[in-house]
């Protein structure tokens, strides 16, 4: 009779767990937060010392208000590069996971930022593209990201030695290759992206200096509800700066 009670105990507990087993991970809510603005606006906010790779100060935090309240002139904003998802293939070749995004364009109302949406799992990554459309104003010169802590400036870096950094700088033609090999991230962004603050930017250098640059943001999905946050600075490239020069012509 003890023995069958104790098979009845153990074949009730394993029914409670049944539901529990099967239940699938819980699903958080993320946001992205992501705006271009002209290298001068971005400027015009930093105090002194705010121009070094990671600083946070007063002058970030009033960039961020004002992007929050939408008192940033629309001037300043260069709506034509817009945050989008990315197809599953791009998804998985930049070390993410798919997902469905419910996105709303920035600029409609009082609203500046370009806001995503989307639920996933935490510890898993997502991958968002911003793309120009036009063609001048070509330079990701700076990017200030915000995740759990304050809004940082960062300044988009080639790797070197080994250092990761949270905006890495590559050329757009050789990720362009090494995505359609499925290779990017595990032969060459893993080891030098630092996404410790939960996210960050691989900057594509367009290898056509009168094309703009891409950028490539990766967000590692925390584990409560999180809205992440990315100022993308930008600027006409210097080559397109100089004049052609020539001789004086002689006169005889």
């Amino acid at each position: 009779m003890w023995q069958g009670w104790r098979l009845g105990l153990i074949a009730a507990a394993l029914f409670l767990m049944c539901p529990a087993l099967a239940a699938p991970a819980r699903a958080v809510e993320y946001r992205l937060q992501v705006v271009s603005i002209f290298e001068s606006a971005f400027v015009s906010f930093l105090k002194p010392g705010e121009l070094k790779d990671g600083a946070s100060g007063p002058g970030l935090d009033r960039l961020e208000a004002s992007l929050d309240q939408g008192d940033l002139p629309r001037g300043a904003v260069l709506f034509d590069r817009r945050a989008q998802s990315v197809r599953e293939g791009l998804a998985r070749a930049y070390g993410g996971v798919p997902v469905v995004p419910q996105i709303k364009p920035g600029g409609e109302g009082p609203v500046i930022w370009d806001e995503i949406i989307w639920e996933g799992k935490p510890g898993e990554r997502s991958v968002w593209l911003v793309s120009p459309i036009l063609r001048h104003i070509q330079e990701i010169y700076r990017v200030a990201l915000k995740s759990q802590g304050p809004l940082r400036h960062f300044q988009p870096y080639s790797p070197h030695d080994g250092a990761a950094v949270a905006v890495m700088a590559l050329p757009l033609n050789f990720l362009w290759a090494q995505e359609e090999r499925g290779t990017v991230w595990d032969k060459y962004i893993s080891r030098g992206l630092d996404l410790r603050g939960g996210i960050g930017v691989v900057a594509g250098v367009n290898f056509n200096a009168t094309f703009p640059d891409q950028a490539y943001l990766i967000v590692t999905q925390a584990e409560q509800p999180t809205t992440y946050k990315a100022v993308l600075v930008w600027r006409e490239r210097t080559t397109e700066l100089e004049s052609p020069r020539s001789k004086p012509r002689m006169l005889r």
